[in-house]
This record gives C-alpha cells, sequence and structure tokens, in this order.
C-alpha cells in the first residue's frame, strides 16, 4: 500500500488544469462586467451631456425671477403668462456622440457585423417651475429628465445568456448663476 502512494507521478496535472480552467473562467466573468460597466458609463453620459444641452437650449425661454429667487419657462402672451420649453433632438445629439445608426426604433451600435449595444424607448420629460410660487424655497427648479433603454448582448455565454437591459435615468436643473 505504500508503494501505491509514494508513485503518484502526474497526479498534480488534473488539478492544475483545472485551476487554470476556473481562473480563466473567472476573468472572463469580470472583463464582461468590466465592459458592461463601461459601455453603460458611456451611455449615461452621452445622455447627460444631451440632456444637459436641452437645459441651456431653454435658457432663452426661462423667465428669470432672481427677486423672487425661482425661475420657469415662460412667456407672455397678452395680459397672462404661458409655459414656453422644448425638449430637442436627443436622439439625434446621442447618436451623434456615440456613432449610433437607426434601424427601427431603436439606435445601434455595431462594430463589423456584430451588435456593440442598442439604445431605444427615450423619454423626456421637462419640470417647469410653477409661476409665481407661495413659497420659493420648497419648490423644484427647471428640471429636465431623460429615461433610456439601454440592451447589450452579452459576449462571454456564446449567445446562450439573455442580453443586459438597464433603463438609466438622469436629469439636468437649469440653475441661473446671476
Amino acid at each position: 500500500m505504500m508503494r501505491h502512494w509514494r508513485n503518484r507521478t502526474g497526479s498534480g496535472y488534473p488539478l492544475a488544469i483545472t485551476i487554470v480552467l476556473a481562473i480563466l473562467l473567472l476573468s472572463c466573468v469580470i472583463f464582461e462586467y468590466f465592459r458592461l460597466a463601461i459601455i453603460a458609463a458611456q451611455v449615461r453620459n452621452a445622455t447627460q451631456s444631451a440632456i444637459i444641452a436641452v437645459a441651456t437650449e431653454n435658457y432663452s425661454l426661462v423667465y428669470n425671477g432672481l427677486r423672487q429667487s425661482y425661475s420657469g419657462g415662460f412667456t407672455r402672451s397678452g395680459s397672462h403668462w404661458q409655459e414656453s420649453w422644448t425638449t430637442g433632438d436627443l436622439y439625434s445629439r446621442i447618436s451623434r456622440d456615440l456613432g449610433l445608426i437607426q434601424e427601427g426604433t431603436r439606435y445601434v451600435r455595431k462594430s463589423s457585423e456584430h451588435m456593440e449595444y442598442s439604445i431605444s424607448n427615450l423619454g423626456v420629460r421637462v419640470i417647469n417651475t410653477p409661476f409665481a410660487p407661495a413659497s420659493p424655497d420648497s419648490i423644484r427648479q427647471f428640471t429636465a429628465e431623460a429615461l433610456i433603454h439601454l440592451t447589450v448582448p452579452l459576449s462571454f455565454g456564446w449567445g446562450h445568456l439573455p442580453p443586459m437591459e438597464a433603463d438609466l435615468q438622469v436629469q439636468a436643473v437649469y440653475r441661473p448663476r446671476f
């Protein structure tokens, strides 16, 4: 029996191969996570840039009520005030910044033949400050919000895993400086 335990040359190879494969598999999962996080951050930043542009484009439409310490998108029409603001064309800004092409109702980024990611269902909401509020300290400022749906197919799993889908929400608030 002692001879059997002494003569075990080569028995470490299966264990070493298993450890190397486990490390490779774990590193693939970690790199895929980082790839997804980078793509989501890139889309969020482009959407944030576009929504900030919408808020600043409304600068000329925002009534400056600095004495009352509030501001909102209003224009004078005759003897009364009307809400006045625009959402702009966010899809064209985002697609220009990210290099996307339109396919039906979604915008897609492709590398060679494969889709890297797509965005769709862009929703824009502008929250206007009420005109002449009773308590200007407790109201929201002129805010532009965007919600966009991001779909990223996984490169890990060889097509057997579902794609990552996330709804990214960003907002920009107009604050007068002077």
